[in-house]
Protein backbone atom coordinates (compact mmCIF):
# COMPACT_ATOMS: atom_id res chain seq x y z
CA UNK A 1 0.00 0.00 0.00
CA UNK A 2 1.35 3.40 -0.93
CA UNK A 3 1.65 6.27 1.54
CA UNK A 4 -1.35 8.05 -0.02
CA UNK A 5 -3.46 4.87 0.24
CA UNK A 6 -2.48 4.51 3.90
CA UNK A 7 -3.49 8.13 4.54
CA UNK A 8 -6.78 7.73 2.72
CA UNK A 9 -7.72 4.43 4.38
CA UNK A 10 -5.93 4.78 7.72
CA UNK A 11 -4.91 1.19 7.16
CA UNK A 12 -1.89 -0.81 6.03
CA UNK A 13 -2.19 -4.61 5.84
CA UNK A 14 1.44 -4.94 6.94
CA UNK A 15 0.41 -3.55 10.35
CA UNK A 16 -1.79 -6.61 10.98
CA UNK A 17 0.29 -9.80 10.73
CA UNK A 18 -1.92 -11.79 13.11
CA UNK A 19 -5.06 -10.87 11.17
CA UNK A 20 -3.28 -11.73 7.91
CA UNK A 21 -2.78 -15.23 9.36
CA UNK A 22 -6.20 -15.47 11.01
CA UNK A 23 -8.49 -14.36 8.16
CA UNK A 24 -7.33 -16.83 5.48
CA UNK A 25 -7.16 -19.66 8.04
CA UNK A 26 -10.66 -19.18 9.50
CA UNK A 27 -12.63 -16.74 7.35
CA UNK A 28 -11.60 -18.24 4.02
CA UNK A 29 -13.84 -18.81 1.01
CA UNK A 30 -15.31 -22.02 2.50
CA UNK A 31 -15.84 -20.74 6.05
CA UNK A 32 -19.64 -20.88 5.75
CA UNK A 33 -19.57 -24.54 4.71
CA UNK A 34 -16.94 -25.42 7.31
CA UNK A 35 -18.23 -23.41 10.28
CA UNK A 36 -21.72 -22.24 9.36
CA UNK A 37 -21.06 -18.58 10.16
CA UNK A 38 -18.31 -16.05 10.74
CA UNK A 39 -19.05 -16.11 14.47
CA UNK A 40 -18.65 -19.89 14.57
CA UNK A 41 -15.36 -19.59 12.65
CA UNK A 42 -14.06 -17.08 15.21
CA UNK A 43 -15.15 -19.38 18.03
CA UNK A 44 -13.27 -22.18 16.25
CA UNK A 45 -10.17 -20.01 16.22
CA UNK A 46 -10.55 -19.26 19.93
CA UNK A 47 -10.77 -22.96 20.74
CA UNK A 48 -7.77 -23.83 18.52
CA UNK A 49 -5.44 -20.93 19.26
CA UNK A 50 -2.87 -20.40 21.98
CA UNK A 51 -3.36 -17.62 24.49
CA UNK A 52 -0.74 -15.50 22.74
CA UNK A 53 -2.44 -15.95 19.36
CA UNK A 54 -5.80 -14.92 20.84
CA UNK A 55 -4.26 -11.82 22.40
CA UNK A 56 -2.54 -10.84 19.14
CA UNK A 57 -5.69 -11.28 17.04
CA UNK A 58 -7.84 -9.50 19.63
CA UNK A 59 -5.46 -6.51 19.79
CA UNK A 60 -5.09 -6.27 16.01
CA UNK A 61 -8.87 -6.61 15.54
CA UNK A 62 -9.40 -3.69 17.97
CA UNK A 63 -6.75 -1.65 16.16
CA UNK A 64 -8.25 -2.50 12.76
CA UNK A 65 -11.74 -1.54 13.93
CA UNK A 66 -10.46 1.74 15.37
CA UNK A 67 -8.45 2.59 12.25
CA UNK A 68 -11.51 2.19 10.04
CA UNK A 69 -14.19 3.50 12.40
CA UNK A 70 -16.65 5.71 10.56
CA UNK A 71 -15.50 4.57 7.12
CA UNK A 72 -17.98 3.32 4.52
CA UNK A 73 -18.77 -0.40 4.75
CA UNK A 74 -17.37 -1.00 1.27
CA UNK A 75 -14.00 0.44 2.34
CA UNK A 76 -13.89 -1.76 5.45
CA UNK A 77 -14.78 -4.80 3.35
CA UNK A 78 -11.97 -3.93 0.95
CA UNK A 79 -9.51 -3.70 3.85
CA UNK A 80 -10.68 -7.08 5.15
CA UNK A 81 -10.18 -8.57 1.69
CA UNK A 82 -6.66 -7.14 1.63
CA UNK A 83 -5.99 -9.06 4.84
CA UNK A 84 -7.24 -12.32 3.29
CA UNK A 85 -10.82 -12.44 4.55
CA UNK A 86 -13.49 -13.95 2.35
CA UNK A 87 -16.11 -12.87 4.93
CA UNK A 88 -17.43 -9.44 4.12
CA UNK A 89 -19.75 -8.23 6.89
CA UNK A 90 -22.94 -6.61 5.70
CA UNK A 91 -23.70 -4.49 8.77
CA UNK A 92 -22.30 -3.20 12.04
CA UNK A 93 -24.08 -5.89 14.07
CA UNK A 94 -21.91 -8.54 12.40
CA UNK A 95 -18.78 -6.68 13.49
CA UNK A 96 -20.12 -6.38 17.05
CA UNK A 97 -20.65 -10.13 17.21
CA UNK A 98 -16.94 -10.68 16.46
CA UNK A 99 -15.99 -7.88 18.88
CA UNK A 100 -17.87 -9.70 21.64
CA UNK A 101 -16.39 -13.13 20.92
CA UNK A 102 -12.82 -11.84 20.85
CA UNK A 103 -13.21 -9.56 23.85
CA UNK A 104 -14.50 -12.43 26.00
CA UNK A 105 -12.08 -15.08 24.72
CA UNK A 106 -9.82 -16.46 27.42
CA UNK A 107 -6.19 -16.11 26.50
Amino acid sequence: MTESERDRHGFDAADYPALRDFFPAYLHQDFAQEYGSAAAAVKGFVSDASGDEIVQVREEWKSFRNALRGRPLREIQSAMSALGSAWLPQNEAQFHEIDEILSHAEA
